[in-house]
C-alpha cells in the first residue's frame, strides 16, 4: 500500500527530503590502479635507485678523474714528461768548471801512506817516497838519476808464516817506465826476506832509480805470492 504521497517501499520520496537508501554506485572512491600498472611504477622505481646506486659507486672510486689533477686516473698518467731543448733538466749532469783534479783513487791508485789488506789477510802500507843519496857501495844507481826510496810495511794478518820473498815491489816514473831499484846495503835500502809470523809486521827500505825529466810522480806496485795481483800506490816526488 502506498500513502498519499505515492512514497512507498523500495520507491524514492518525491518531496524534497532525503532518499531513503544510500545513493547508487560505489562508496569507496576511485577504482584501484589495475595490477600491471603497478607493477611497472615498482619497476621502474627499483631501476632509478639501482642506478642512484652505481653512479655513488663510480664517483667514489673517482672513475670521473680529478679536476685538480691529484688522482691516479688516465688522465694524470696520459700527460707526457715536460722536455726541454737545452738537454738534460739536471745541472749537475755535466761537469763544473774549475773542477779539482780527481784523487789517485778514481784510477785505482791508492795514495803513499794508505794501508791496503789483501785477501789472504796480508795488510801493507807504502809510504811516501823520499830522495837520497847512494852510497859508493850502492847498486842500480846511475850518475845523474834521481835515486828515491819508499818504506814498505808488512803485517801478516794470517793465521799462517808467510815468506817475505813472495812480497814483489817495482817502481814506475812519471812516464809510466819501470825504474831500476837501488841497493844500498850501507843505508839498509834493501828488500824484504826471511819469514813473517802470524800477528807480527815488517819494514824495510825499497830504492829506485829515476832519470831526470821523467815526471815527478812515482808509482809503486806491491804484490803478494807470485800469481797474485800487485796493487799499486802514486804521489808527487819531494
Amino acid at each position: 500500500m502506498s500513502d498519499a504521497n505515492g512514497s512507498g517501499p523500495g520507491r524514492p520520496s518525491r518531496g524534497g527530503g532525503p532518499p531513503d537508501g544510500p545513493p547508487p554506485g560505489p562508496l569507496s572512491g576511485p577504482d584501484p590502479a589495475p595490477p600491471r600498472r603497478r607493477t611497472w611504477l615498482l619497476a621502474l622505481a627499483g631501476v632509478l635507485v639501482l642506478a642512484v646506486g652505481v653512479a655513488g659507486l663510480l664517483v667514489g672510486a673517482g672513475a670521473f678523474g680529478d679536476d685538480d689533477g691529484g688522482g691516479s686516473g688516465a688522465t694524470a698518467s696520459a700527460s707526457p714528461p715536460a722536455r726541454t731543448a737545452s738537454g738534460p733538466a739536471s745541472p749537475s749532469a755535466s761537469p763544473a768548471r774549475g773542477a779539482t783534479t780527481p784523487p789517485p783513487e778514481s784510477a785505482g791508485l791508492l795514495p803513499f801512506g794508505r794501508t791496503h789488506r789483501f785477501a789472504g789477510g796480508i795488510e801493507v802500507t807504502v809510504s811516501p817516497p823520499e830522495r837520497f843519496t847512494p852510497a859508493q857501495s850502492s847498486a842500480g844507481h846511475k850518475d845523474g838519476n834521481i835515486a828515491v826510496k819508499v818504506d814498505v810495511t808488512v803485517r801478516n794478518g794470517s793465521d799462517e808464516r808467510i815468506k817475505l820473498t813472495t812480497v814483489v815491489v817495482r817502481g814506475r816514473d812519471g812516464d809510466g817506465r819501470e825504474t831500476a831499484q837501488v841497493f844500498d846495503p850501507e843505508q839498509v835500502v834493501m828488500p824484504l826476506e826471511g819469514d813473517l809470523l802470524p800477528g807480527r809486521r815488517t819494514v824495510a827500505a825499497y830504492g829506485f832509480d829515476l832519470p831526470p825529466g821523467a815526471g815527478n810522480t812515482l808509482e809503486v806496485g806491491v804484490g803478494v805470492g807470485f800469481d797474485g795481483d800487485a796493487v799499486h800506490w802514486a804521489g808527487e816526488l819531494p
